[in-house]
């Protein structure tokens, strides 16, 4: 991400509660982080970082990004694929692969983002790497095949992503990746400098903590997934999804994200 200099971790009082948690103050040495203790890192931090979630919602680039995967979902129903995905932006030749997809799909968020003022945001980029992750994992157990295959394999996996069921899934992935990226941003700092510790002894403490967090993540987005398809479904058939309904939809997804990660919190 590069557009911030992360810098130290503030000193306040949550953020020591995080730190505590983080590397297992006071603990043995050796010693993973559990569930349950993933489970208060997440919440905490979340707590923590309640500004920066706010500037998500207002952040264009994520608008953006989570519209143009409703668009990608929907230009898969299209008698015409390539010239529904070629409104976007993404142009496909009959043997473009799922990578070669999911790349034209980055390029297009970074055209949109090059003309709008506000430019690329660290949440924006959050955003944009997060969409790519859940397509090409999603994706590729429907393909077979990330490098190999042809536009219809691709379309044929999107196309699963178009119903009611298919995009729950996606918008799940999407928004539990994300708010993973989200709570590294700033966790990173602390994994960072706090080498040593009980719970990161060397660097190779650091990866196995990042997928603690980010598995934690997507098993906490289920909480969205069913408003997801809902919302998708019942928007595209009664008006069209646009930008502006999209952007309100996301607040209220980022919120209950929010919302169930808290509530986790105080059922420990």
């Amino acid at each position: 991400m590069g557009h911030t200099r992360l810098g130290e971790i503030p000193k306040s009082r949550k953020w020591r509660e995080v730190v505590a948690l983080v590397t297992g103050e006071g603990l043995a040495g050796g010693v993973a982080p559990t569930a349950a203790d993933m489970t208060g890192i997440a919440a905490k931090t979340l707590d923590a970082a309640r500004k920066g979630l706010d500037k998500a919602v207002a952040d264009a680039g994520v608008h953006y990004t989570f519209y143009l995967l409703t668009q990608l979902a929907l230009a898969a129903r299209s008698p015409d694929w390539e010239a529904a995905l070629d409104r976007h932006g993404i142009r496909l030749a009959n043997d473009s692969s799922l990578f070669d997809f999911t790349a034209e799909v980055q390029d297009a968020i970074d055209r949109h983002l090059r003309q709008h003022p506000s430019g690329a945001t660290d949440l924006s980029e959050m955003a944009q790497q997060s969409a790519g992750e859940a397509i090409t994992s999603l994706a590729a157990t429907r393909t077979g095949n990330l490098f190999g295959g042809s536009s219809d394999d691709v379309r044929n996996a999107m196309h699963s992503f178009s119903t009611k069921k298919g995009f729950g899934e996606l918008g799940q992935r999407f928004f539990g990746r994300f708010v993973a990226r989200f709570l590294n941003f700033y966790l990173s700092r602390v994994t960072a400098a706090h080498l040593g510790s009980p719970r990161l002894r060397d660097l190779g403490d650091i990866p196995q903590f990042n997928d603690a967090l980010r598995s934690h993540c997507d098993q906490s987005a289920r909480i969205v997934r069913d408003f997801c398809g809902t919302w998708y479904s019942k928007t595209n058939y009664e008006q069209g999804i646009n930008p502006e309904n999209t952007s309100r939809f996301l607040a209220f997804a980022l919120e209950k994200m929010r919302s169930e990660l808290a509530q986790q919190r105080a059922e420990q």
